[in-house]
């Protein structure tokens, strides 16, 4: 063991959505089979199981310190990871969400992912709206990431729009900050399209349920165009009001609302949590992506979308024209007329949804293939350590 590369991987708080997904595709793609590598991964009890790598060069770890009060979980990493860290000896400690050890005994790589700490428009718009107790936890969570990131050797962010809205508020110092794009699997996504012509216009939002992913906008702009007259097309969702109800979401009972008003009710489907491997399908059967998201710090439905060939229609932010560029048309994402419009736009040029997708797909092929992102992640660990 004296001789090997040894990497901990610290994603307990990988439960669901984009970092679930992220950390699964890592553990499958990391080059484990290379003798001189050994990975030690820190998991939620789904993902753990998930993860079946049979190889004498990866350890995997249940935990459901993830699942647990912040607090909890903070003593977590300071305390008990650092014992861990301590008895492995590894070369490099990787913590893949915000949240680094404060004196890591080792290198370390901090992956700053939430966007919602540094967003003007979630600052503005949604955390007035929030309890006390919640908003004196988001500001502790920030001072925080501030720290991590000062005893960390290396940050890394998704992209360069996420990595400007930090050092609006945390200096990061250039010798530390890197730009690692991710990316999607994209044969996994190279699916033709299964649409029947004659049925209404599906749009379709992939996404988790919260006030931030904005589904309040796209709900009031499905009812402008209902009252518009507009009822060839369809809306299909995996954010659903119903979800996580143990969690302070602010725009849920206005949601619920909108989404069982009488004239939008029945054009709209709400699908649940959709398994990743399903996920392909519903871009095939969908003819425009909508992405009303208020923050991000990647946006991994924009390049699946993208990788499918569908159209897109997303926020005005910058990180959405940094991922879209030209494969997107934007909205103003606190304006639904300004959506519905949009919509309405791509509804009527088909010439205009083909060449928008023929644009994304190549997009999605030269910046943000997966593998791309897993070759510079193994040079990153491998140039500190």
């Amino acid at each position: 063991m004296s001789n090997h590369l040894r990497i901990v991987l610290n994603a307990v708080s990988a439960k669901s959505g984009g970092a679930a997904t992220y950390i699964r595709n890592l553990a499958c793609s990391l080059p484990v089979e290379e003798p001189r590598r050994h990975y030690y991964f820190y998991l939620p009890p789904p993902h753990a199981q998930a993860i079946s790598l049979r190889t004498d060069h990866v350890t995997v770890v249940s935990t459901d310190i993830g699942y647990r009060p912040f607090w909890q979980r903070f003593l977590w990493d300071q305390i008990t990871l650092r014992r861990i860290v301590r008895q492995i000896k590894p070369h490099v400690l990787i913590s893949t969400s915000d949240f680094g050890m404060l004196f890591p005994p080792c290198k370390q790589v901090l992956l700053v992912r939430n966007p919602l700490f540094f967003s003007r428009l979630y600052l503005a718009h949604i955390l007035p709206k929030k309890s006390y107790w919640f908003r004196l936890e988001f500001l502790l969570r920030r001072w925080l990431i501030a720290r991590s990131i000062a005893r960390s050797d290396i940050v890394m962010t998704a992209s360069k729009s996420m990595l400007d809205n930090v050092r609006r508020f945390i200096p990061v110092p250039e010798e530390k900050a890197v730009v690692n794009y991710f990316g999607v699997p994209i044969k996994k996504f190279d699916v033709a399209s299964r649409r029947q012509p004659g049925k209404r216009l599906q749009l379709l939002f992939i996404s988790e349920y919260s006030d931030y992913k904005n589904l309040t906008t796209l709900l009031k702009a499905l009812l402008i165009l209902r009252q518009k007259g507009e009822d060839n097309l369809r809306l299909v969702s995996s954010a659903d009001p119903s979800q996580f109800p143990e969690v302070e979401i602010s725009s849920r009972e206005t949601d619920r609302g909108l989404a069982g008003h009488p004239l939008v009710a029945s054009y709209i489907t709400f699908t649940g949590m959709i398994p990743y491997e399903e996920v392909p399908r519903f871009y095939a059967e969908s003819d425009i992506f909508v992405f009303p998201s208020l923050a991000e710090s990647f946006g991994h439905p924009l390049v699946e979308a993208m990788a499918t060939g569908l159209p897109i229609v997303a926020s005005d932010l910058s990180i959405c024209r940094e991922i879209c560029g030209e494969a997107a048309v934007y909205f103003n994402p606190l304006d639904p007329a300004d959506l519905a419009e949009k919509i309405v736009l791509l509804k009527n040029q088909a010439g205009l949804r083909r060449r928008l997708g023929q644009y994304g797909r190549k997009r999605a092929e030269t910046e943000f293939n997966w593998d791309d992102h897993v070759r510079r992640f193994v040079e990153i660990m491998d140039s500190i350590a």
